[in-house]
């Protein structure tokens, strides 16, 4: 989401089309109902990034930018070729991915029951899509953020998982992390990625890391492993967590 799509249609078109180093290809259309403009990105890895501009998703939680003067913690090469100011760049309204047929309801059931997020399934070009809401919820029922799964056709079948994963903050404190950490106990999903350090299997490892980690996206009814997405699960008192810090005694 973008206050203005300006500056980023200028900065792509001075990229040279025979020389993309930073994308694959975009193009500039207009959403079928709303009629406003957006631009599709596709990068070489064949993510697609859709911008289109709309307010600031919320001011209070933003991650910090790579600055030029951030040599020292970064290196000097990737500080002197991305470090910015600031950034145009207001928010990511969803991230989407592609499930299995006839699998969004299932999916939608798996981070309602273990995670008692708010979920609703509904239909987008004739495909089934489960929404996971993240973040408050407005008057009209929509959320700030959301993890989209559209499930694919039969006739296109499902890529390898590749290891791509999504970071993920719970709730409004400690209680709420930890009781995140023992439903995915009990539902048999934690899990450990051994190119990482936090080898949390237990509660005092996810307290330590003040994280834990899932990949396999079950059937609660059956125990069976619909699709791989590696989730690293964090509590808001974890290092890393964008927004202010909560009073323990204090949800709001």
């Amino acid at each position: 989401r973008y206050s203005s799509l300006h500056g980023l249609k200028q900065r792509l078109e001075k990229e040279p089309s025979q020389d993309k180093e930073y994308f694959q290809e975009y193009t500039i259309g207009k959403d079928a109902q709303s009629q406003n403009e957006y631009i599709r990105i596709v990068d070489h890895y064949g993510n697609v990034f859709l911008c289109r501009e709309g307010p600031e998703i919320n001011p209070r939680f933003q991650q910090p930018l790579v600055s030029t003067e951030d040599a020292e913690s970064v290196g000097e090469e990737t500080a002197t070729k991305y470090g910015r100011s600031a950034s145009e760049c207001r928010g990511i309204d969803y991230v989407e991915f592609r499930c299995p047929p006839k699998t969004a309801a299932k999916i939608a059931q798996f981070y309602d029951s273990v995670f008692d997020a708010t979920t609703s399934v509904v239909e987008s070009n004739e495909e089934q899509v489960a929404l996971i809401a993240f973040g408050p919820i407005d008057e009209n029922g929509r959320a700030q953020q959301y993890l989209l799964f559209r499930e694919a056709s039969p006739q296109q079948p499902l890529p390898p998982y590749d290891g791509h994963h999504v970071a993920l903050y719970v709730g409004y404190n400690q209680a709420d992390f930890e009781q995140a950490f023992a439903n995915a106990k009990l539902a048999g999903v934690v899990w450990v990625n051994k190119r990482f350090r936090d080898d949390v299997t237990d509660i005092n490892g996810a307290r330590k890391y003040q994280q834990f980690r899932f990949k396999d996206i079950i059937d609660v009814a059956t125990g069976k492993v619909i699709m791989e997405l590696e989730h690293e699960m964090r509590c808001i008192n974890h290092s890393a967590w964008p927004g202010p810090k909560h009073n323990e005694n204090n949800d709001t």
